[in-house]
């Protein structure tokens, strides 16, 4: 299998992607890792899209995370999409709360190389503005797009059908 899982901020998904993983034993590439590991220069994206034309070179993955400049790529590789869809009020209220655990504990978010930190700046109120304004519509145009007919799109928005898609995970 080769599932990208996507959504808003604060969706849950490097928490569904854990779970996916050690449910399937498919290797794991958590995006966020990747990118908060680099100097976010013009350079740094070209290494990480690079690392992850690499990681896709694998018989089965899952791919955690959005980040736009890569996702046509991952839609056009994967056969089975996961989209968490949470309100936008769920998605930043979780935001804040992650942001806050893991300043008070940095294992919150273990998944972050040592070198990332948030700042309740001017910066985070931009990123909380980009999160209210995430665009399912774009996203749902881009798996449309680009996705292969042999994939499947799974949309989540509860707990229960995480369940659900876990279960059916177990059974293959």
């Amino acid at each position: 299998m080769k599932i990208i899982i996507i959504g808003n901020m604060g969706s849950g998904k490097s928490t569904l992607a854990k779970k996916v993983r050690d449910v399937t034993k498919l290797p794991l590439l958590q995006l966020d890792s990747l990118w908060h590991s680099t100097d976010y220069s013009p350079k740094a994206k070209e290494w990480f899209i690079n690392q992850q034309r690499l990681f896709m070179k694998q018989n089965g993955w899952i791919i955690e995370g959005n980040y736009g400049g890569s996702l046509k790529q991952r839609i056009s590789n994967a056969n089975l999409i996961v989209w968490l869809r949470v309100p936008r009020t769920t998605a930043v209220f979780r935001v804040i709360r992650r942001s806050i655990r893991f300043r008070k504990n940095r294992q919150y978010r273990s998944e972050m190389p040592d070198s990332f930190s948030e700042h309740f700046d001017k910066n985070y109120l931009e990123f909380l503005k980009f999160v209210w304004l995430y665009d399912n519509n774009s996203v749902w145009n881009l798996i449309q797009r680009y996705k292969s007919n042999s994939c499947k799109v799974i949309v989540i928005k509860n707990v229960k059908e995480k369940q659900v898609l876990l279960s059916q995970l177990r059974r293959h």
